[in-house]
């Protein structure tokens, strides 16, 4: 698994609460989620175009990039040149999802705030959240793109903060926190982790990639025999 891991988890989604399940359920990343993200570059499964949803949410794959000099967040895929849907100065990593009507969610950490610009259908436009202070790592997904879920599926913001893995969920506007795993530690080396990315496996469980929160500890790991 080199230094970084999965951590596989099944997260039945409910209005009550977030519940994990005790049986790791890992497998492979379902695409684009398989390909590597960088701090600046994601990928996500989308729609035909922004704001259409006509042919679903799996229709191909789209491309958000972070540009410094501009301070742009631009999208783009097969079918759609570059377009630039935001701007922030200093942000240093990024994350996109879409909702249910291909309006794009981005995550990002802006001069080390973690953020979130998203369609507020309360506002009836776009805004920006922030996460709580010392937030890191936020990543996001939509957990389930299949046309028979639209009902039912959610946008899963995820993040890192006081060495816990929590999200939040679209359903009650992010305004709820939950743990999901606390701490949250490397599945092979156990030191302190945080995330790369989240994202649905081939078995339809949310699933989540890990690394060193410190990846120094790792020159001083261990193994027990």
């Amino acid at each position: 698994m080199g230094k970084e891991a999965d951590l596989g988890m099944s997260v039945p989604v409910n209005q009550s609460g977030a519940y994990v399940s005790s049986l790791l359920i890992s497998d492979f990343f379902l695409p684009p989620d398989d390909l590597q993200n960088y701090k600046l570059l994601d990928y996500e499964l989308g729609g035909i175009g922004l704001n259409d949803t006509t042919q679903g949410l799996q229709y191909q794959t789209w491309t958000l990039r972070y540009f410094p000099a501009t301070d742009e967040f631009a999208l783009e895929a097969p079918n759609t040149p570059l377009t630039v849907v935001h701007t922030a100065p200093d942000v240093t990593e990024i994350s996109l999802a879409f909702d249910q009507n291909m309006n794009p969610f981005i995550t990002y950490v802006e001069d080390g705030v973690a953020k979130y610009w998203w369609y507020d259908t309360a506002l009836g436009d776009t805004t920006v959240s922030s996460l709580p202070a010392n937030s890191l790592t936020p990543r996001c997904c939509i957990d389930d793109k299949r046309e028979e879920r639209f009902g039912t599926s959610d946008i899963i913001l995820c993040y890192v903060n006081g060495g816990a893995l929590k999200m939040r969920w679209e359903r009650n506007r992010y305004t709820d926190e939950y743990i999901v795993q606390d701490p949250l530690l490397h599945p092979v080396y156990e030191l302190p982790a945080v995330l790369v990315r989240v994202g649905m496996n081939k078995k339809n469980r949310l699933q989540w990639l890990c690394d060193l929160a410190n990846p120094l500890d790792w020159c001083n790991y261990k193994s027990v025999a």
